[in-house]
C-alpha cells in the first residue's frame, strides 16, 4: 500500500481571502456576497508551490453565516466557489472543501475547533492520515483543531507579543508562527537540505521578530523597578535553574560591579546549594536560602525562567516556593521569562515575558533574549554606575 499524500488543511477567510471590513459598523466578517471575495496577495502562488511540492490541499473552514441570517445559503455557497476559483488561478488545485455552517451554540461536532471537519477531510483523501499533514489557519480554533487531530500546526499573523498572550491564554501552541501563506510554503516546500543549510538564517531571522515583539515600555519599567530596591538600600537576589543559573551568576556579577548592587544568586554557593537539597529537598532549596538569607521588604527577586514556574503542574517549583516567600515578606519580585510568564508574571511587580511566537525553539529563544534583556539592565543609564572596561579604553 502506497503511502498518502502530504496533505495540508486550510482555514479559509483570513488565510486564503481577506475580511471584509465594514468601517460604519465597525465590523469583520467573512465575505457574504461573491462580489467581496478577494484573494490574499500571494496566496495562489503559495498554493501552486505547494501543489508542486506534493501537497493535496483540502479547505476545512467554519461558515456559520447562512444559519445566522446574515446572507443565503446560495450566497453563502456562491462566494466559496469564488474563492476557491481564485485560489486555484496559480495552477493549484483544490481537492476538495469542507465547510461546518452551524453555529457555535448549535454545538455540532464539526465547526472548529472541534475536530470534524478535519476528520471529514482525511476520510476524503483515502481515510489515512499522512504523517505530513498540516492545519493551516490564522484562528486559535485552527492551531486547537489541529493539537486536538493530532496533526502539525502553522499559525499565520503578525508575530506581536499580545498575540502570543491569546495563544497562551488559550493553550495553543502552534508547531509554526509565520506571517502568511506565502512563507508556509517556502518553509515546508523548500527541499530538505536547503533548509538545513538556512537554519542559521532563519534562527537569526526568528530572533529579530522576537526582540521587535518585545515592549520597550516594559524593560523600562523593570529598570525603574530595579533602581528603586538599590537606592533603597536593598539586596538582589538573582534566582535560575539550569541555564538560567548559569545566566543568574553573570548577572550577579555585572549587577554588582556595573551597577553597585548588593547581589547574590543561591546557585553560586554549590556546598550550600547542595547540601539544602540533599538534606531539605530541591522544592525548598531557594525557598530556605532566602530564610537564611533574612529576605525582608526592602530587597528584590529577580527571577530568570524559560516559563516562570507553575504551581498547579509542579514545575519549578522552587521559584514558585520562592517567590511566594518574597511576596509574604513585601519583597519585590522581577522577572525575565518565556512563554506565559508563569508565577513568576503573575506575582511580579514589572516583568518582561519573551512571547513564546516560535514553538520549536522556545527555551533557546528564551534563554538567549534573557541575557540581551539583563545586559541591556546593567548597561540602562537608570542603572549602571561604571563603564566596561573595554569601552573605556582610549585608543591611541
Amino acid at each position: 500500500m502506497s503511502e498518502p499524500r502530504p496533505l495540508v488543511l486550510l482555514d479559509r477567510d483570513g488565510t486564503l481571502n481577506a475580511l471584509v471590513v465594514d468601517p460604519e459598523q465597525g465590523t469583520v466578517d467573512s465575505p457574504l456576497h461573491p462580489s467581496q471575495v478577494a484573494i490574499l496577495p500571494g496566496v495562489s502562488e503559495a498554493l501552486a508551490e505547494l501543489h508542486r511540492a506534493g501537497f493535496t490541499l483540502r479547505i476545512v473552514t467554519n461558515q456559520p453565516a447562512a444559519a445566522k441570517g446574515k446572507t443565503t445559503r446560495e450566497n453563502l455557497e456562491a462566494v466559496h466557489r469564488r474563492v476557491v476559483e481564485l485560489a486555484e488561478a496559480g495552477g493549484a488545485k483544490i481537492a476538495s472543501s469542507h465547510l461546518c455552517v452551524h453555529r457555535e451554540e448549535d454545538r455540532c461536532g464539526c465547526r472548529k475547533p472541534r475536530t470534524g471537519l478535519l476528520e471529514q477531510a482525511v476520510r476524503e483523501h483515502g481515510g489515512e492520515r499522512p504523517d505530513a499533514c498540516w492545519m493551516v489557519g490564522d484562528g486559535v480554533n485552527d492551531v486547537q483543531a489541529g493539537a486536538a487531530f493530532g496533526v502539525r500546526t502553522a499559525f499565520l499573523a503578525a508575530r506581536k507579543a499580545e498575540v502570543a498572550a491569546v495563544l497562551a491564554e488559550k493553550g495553543a501552541t502552534p508547531s509554526l508562527w509565520v506571517d502568511g501563506l506565502r512563507a508556509f510554503a517556502a518553509h515546508v516546500a523548500a527541499p530538505r537540505a536547503s533548509r538545513q543549510d538556512g537554519f542559521a538564517r532563519a534562527f537569526l531571522d526568528e530572533t529579530v521578530a522576537l526582540v521587535r515583539a518585545l515592549e520597550p515600555e516594559g524593560i523600562e519599567v523593570l529598570a525603574e523597578g530595579l533602581a528603586s530596591v538599590r537606592d533603597g538600600g536593598g539586596r538582589l537576589f538573582i534566582l535560575g535553574v539550569g541555564g538560567s543559573a548559569g545566566h543568574a551568576g553573570h548577572a550577579v556579577n555585572d549587577f554588582r560591579k556595573l551597577c553597585a548592587f548588593e547581589a547574590y544568586a543561591p546557585t553560586d554557593n554549590v556546598s550550600e546549594l547542595t547540601a539544602r537539597t540533599n538534606d531539605e529537598g530541591w522544592e525548598t532549596v531557594f525557598l530556605e536560602w532566602l530564610v537564611g538569607s533574612r529576605l525582608g521588604p526592602r530587597d528584590g527577586l529577580l527571577v530568570f525562567s524559560v516559563g516562570g514556574g507553575n504551581r498547579e503542574k509542579n514545575v519549578s517549583a522552587n521559584l514558585v516556593r520562592a517567590i511566594d516567600r518574597a511576596r509574604e515578606v513585601g519583597a519585590k519580585v522581577f522577572g525575565i521569562v518565556g512563554r506565559d510568564g508563569g508565577h513568576t508574571a503573575r506575582a511580579a511587580s514589572a516583568s518582561v515575558v519573551i512571547p513564546p511566537l516560535f514553538a520549536d525553539r522556545i527555551t533557546p529563544h528564551t534563554e538567549g533574549l534573557c541575557a540581551v534583556i539583563w545586559h541591556l539592565l546593567v548597561s540602562h543609564p537608570r542603572l549602571q554606575r561604571k563603564g566596561t572596561k573595554w569601552e573605556s579604553i582610549v585608543r591611541p
